[in-house]
């Protein structure tokens, strides 16, 4: 998610350290002249063990069948999960372009220690390209625009050419409030939230207008409650 916000100038995709933030598939537009780039961030790959678990995995697996290229973003900090080797396999099947981008590099002490990493992944596909970056550092993320213009292809344009998503403001409106009880919230409360925006109106104070947002939030358990929004 972090990377799509990059790519595309701004925020369409909500941020957090917890696993599995991002639920939905959600289109990042940026329209450069002619190209027009579509990202499809989707969740992060993960063993199913809900259904609402199923429903993410789901969504990674229907989104690599239409795109041309795919761009596989791996934690240079943590080892090659089982569940990842799977997801690359999968590629193979597709015959897919894709670009490995190793993140975190800021992260080593080393800076060798990226060779060995990148040889056990181009042991499992042969990667497009593969580039070690920092997302948040801003390290080597300033050429990938330039470089997946190449995997463009003639046709038209998907979205209108002045939109950054094709979600409305009140999904934004009701993945930013999800974001804030992620970013606030331990460990146990956050994935069994949901938020539903009931009212999204506007009006003129002077000159200015505001938005009326009514927004419900929706827990697990009753002892949740008071904890996301005050005792009482």
């Amino acid at each position: 998610s972090s990377l799509t916000n990059l790519l595309v100038g701004e925020k369409v995709s909500i941020v957090s350290e917890k696993p599995q933030t991002t639920r939905n598939r959600i289109n990042g537009v940026l329209t450069k002249g002619e190209i027009q780039f579509v990202f499809i961030d989707t969740p992060g790959m993960h063993k199913a063990r809900t259904k609402l678990s199923e429903h993410m995995v789901k969504s990674i697996r229907t989104s690599v069948d239409d795109v041309d290229c795919a761009i596989l973003m791996a934690d240079v900090t943590k080892k090659i999960s089982a569940v990842e080797e799977q997801l690359i396999r999968s590629f193979a099947q597709h015959g897919t372009d894709v670009i490995l981008l190793l993140n975190k590099v800021d992260l080593l002490k080393d800076k060798s220690d990226i060779l060995p990493i990148i040889q056990q992944y181009s042991a499992l596909y042969d990667f497009a390209e593969v580039i070690p970056i920092s997302v948040k550092n801003r390290i080597n993320t300033g050429g990938l625009l330039d470089m997946l213009e190449k995997y463009a292809v003639e046709g038209e344009h998907f979205f209108p050419d002045d939109i950054a998503t094709d979600r409305t403001e009140r999904f934004m409106c009701s993945e930013i409030i999800r974001e804030k009880i992620l970013r606030t919230m331990n460990e146990e409360i956050p994935h069994g939230t949901a938020v539903e925006i009931e009212s999204f109106k506007s009006r003129m104070k002077g000159d200015e207008e505001i938005i009326d947002i009514g927004a419900v939030i929706i827990c697990e358990r009753e002892s949740h409650k008071g904890m996301i929004i005050g005792k009482g």
